[in-house]
């Protein structure tokens, strides 16, 4: 198994490193699937979050993925370029461009649910109980918080 390979870095006993193997191979499985529609991961993640949001731009984008702004602008000047999203100044701010869907982007959103849903189900994870699910997700929290804190010199 390819993990042992790295078993003197990473410990298998540490969740940390678990989790950090299990993300690189979600996203890994995550790439491979979209690359089919010619995206990457990033890509992805930049339609979902313009879908779920009303008013956002790159900035927002950035700090929201917690991506470097070099990565989004990547990402936006290439999903603009393929007709997935459209830029429009923004009204209240003309520094700033609000960030749309194209029709093309919006018909992308069920099957990138197909796809995260595809993975969950062949790693059983549609299986998982409730509680796990719940603590999982209170300790993801946690961290975010834990680095915002850091962020703003609250240690």
């Amino acid at each position: 198994m390819k993990f042992e390979k790295t078993m003197g870095f990473y410990d298998s006993n540490r969740l940390g490193d678990i989790l950090f193997i299990f993300h690189k191979n979600h996203k890994t499985y995550l790439n491979d699937e979209l690359s089919k529609y010619d995206l990457s991961l990033i890509s992805a993640l930049c339609i979902l979050m313009i879908h779920e949001s009303e008013e956002l731009n790159q900035k927002d984008l950035s700090d929201g993925l917690y991506l470097t702004k070099g990565a989004i602008t990547k990402s936006v000047k290439k999903l603009e370029r393929d007709g997935w999203i459209l830029r429009e100044r923004s009204e209240n701010d003309k520094r700033h461009f609000i960030l749309k869907l194209t029709s093309k982007g919006n018909n992308f959103i069920p099957i990138m649910k197909e796809v995260n849903d595809k993975w969950e189900s062949e790693m059983g994870l549609d299986g998982l109980n409730y509680n796990f699910r719940k603590t999982f997700i209170e300790l993801t929290h946690r961290a975010i918080d834990l680095n915002l804190k850091k962020e703003n010199g609250k240690d």
